[in-house]
């Protein structure tokens, strides 16, 4: 069973004193999907996936489908339906992983603000991607920002539009700025790919230039999966969602730790951690139409700082 932290989790660990608390939530990590998440997985209408290009660059997306698009064959894999996957079918996962091995995966309700990470090496068969499980473990609700997926009845062709560059205008740096949400893909030197969830208060992803972003590290479940790999490999991948336009803006580029940051204002903004993380724009993809899905948004996250 693959449980182990590599070595840029540990370094992590020991840097913020939490190795102890780490130890013990490494339990909930296994090569299978425990029975009580399998449900949870194949009722989902949306995944977060992670992938890597031919330049190992690493690139963040959300898949959005029918209900049931994602199985559980058997607690070691999983398989996703393609067929039924009614998002933008052009997106660079898809090429992505034509050449990959490896995928990380969320399943993430923000409905209930419950989510499941699956990280695993992949293969094609047809139209299914069949995922074989190194890491599959729950995470806690906090920060989650809650929101309702609603699928149309019929499913039809939308006008997708996509756009593409290397340093952010001042469109998209207002969308960064309005976000409460993202998602991040990251990786390990052995090319393990991971994609987690982060949230907060409108504005907590500051932008500091047309191609940098300051993001704050809040308190968490202590394993550090996103910041041991970028201690590792720095190549990151971001997803921000326009929830009520259906507009995907993913960005790859290479992200930077940034510690001790403990002014009253750091210390406020990161929740006390004084962590932060900083990320460089190499390229990014601005979908139009991305999927058909409505959201609504329901409340923020009582654990935001």
């Amino acid at each position: 069973m693959h449980t182990t932290f590599h070595s840029g989790e540990i370094e992590i660990q020991k840097m913020t004193g939490e190795v102890s608390i780490a130890d013990s939530n490494a339990r909930m990590i296994k090569d299978t999907i425990i029975k009580g998440a399998i449900k949870f997985i194949e009722k989902q209408s949306m995944v977060i996936v992670s992938s890597i290009d031919k330049s190992n660059q690493v690139w963040t997306s959300i898949l959005v489908g029918d209900a049931g698009f994602a199985e559980v064959p058997v607690s070691n894999s999983l398989s996703i339906n393609l067929e039924n996957v009614h998002s933008d079918q052009q997106d660079i996962f898809y090429k992505n992983i034509v050449n990959g091995n490896q995928i990380g995966t969320l399943f993430i309700e923000l409905a209930t603000r419950r989510r499941f990470r699956i990280n695993g090496t992949l293969a094609l068969k047809g139209n299914k991607i069949n995922i074989t499980i190194l890491e599959a473990y729950p995470n806690c609700p906090k920060y989650i920002q809650q929101r309702t997926i609603q699928q149309p009845n019929v499913q039809r062709q939308v006008d997708i539009k996509k756009k593409y560059g290397h340093s952010l205008d001042m469109d998209l740096q207002n969308w960064i700025s309005s976000s409460d949400t993202f998602f991040v893909g990251s990786i390990s030197n052995s090319g393990s790919l991971d994609a987690s969830h982060r949230g907060g208060k409108k504005g907590f992803v500051e932008v500091l230039d047309d191609n940098t972003l300051k993001v704050p590290d809040y308190p968490g479940n202590s394993l550090f999966n996103t910041m041991g790999n970028v201690a590792q490999n720095n190549k990151t991948g971001i997803l921000f969602i326009d929830f009520a336009n259906k507009r995907t803006l993913q960005l790859t580029g290479k992200s930077e730790l940034v510690f001790n940051q403990n002014s009253a204002i750091d210390l406020e903004k990161t929740g006390g951690t004084g962590r932060f993380w900083t990320f460089k724009v190499l390229e990014w993809i601005m979908t139009e139409n991305q999927h058909d899905a409505n959201w609504e948004f329901i409340g923020n996250s009582p654990f935001n700082p």
